[in-house]
């Protein structure tokens, strides 16, 4: 049997993996991580952690519909510039599983950029 893995909050692991203070967003700065031990890798499981709002007013979100082989980094770039808020929508629409694609013709809520810092603000509170 595996031994637990070891938490690390997000000071620590900003720590550990050199992160400059200008990435606000990246998830290593919001989230407490995990590292199984003798592992290289760090781990989160942020889609039992957090609520997102059920009901999102029509203003805050623009509906878009995938393309073929689109992944979630290539959602994030589209819609934000920045390819590490994929998780902010995948949470938006309730999508556990983001190593399988969507099947091309989903329909996703996407944040508007304003509506994400709300977002953000909102989940450093839960934590």
């Amino acid at each position: 049997m595996s031994e637990e893995p070891i938490k690390y909050n997000k000071y620590e692991v900003q720590s550990l993996l050199g992160l400059d203070n200008k990435s606000e967003f990246k998830m290593e700065r919001i989230f407490d991580m995990f590292k199984q031990q003798g592992s290289k890798h760090f781990h989160y499981n942020i889609l039992q952690k957090i609520e997102f709002p059920k009901e999102i007013k029509t203003s805050l979100y623009t509906i878009y519909h995938t393309k073929q082989d689109e992944g979630w980094t290539n959602l994030s770039y589209r819609f934000y510039k920045r390819i590490d808020l994929w998780w902010m929508i995948a949470g938006i629409n309730n999508v556990v599983d983001t190593f399988m694609p969507l099947p091309a013709g989903t329909r996703l809520k996407i944040p508007t950029p304003a509506y994400v810092r709300n977002i953000i603000d909102s989940i450093k509170t839960q934590l």
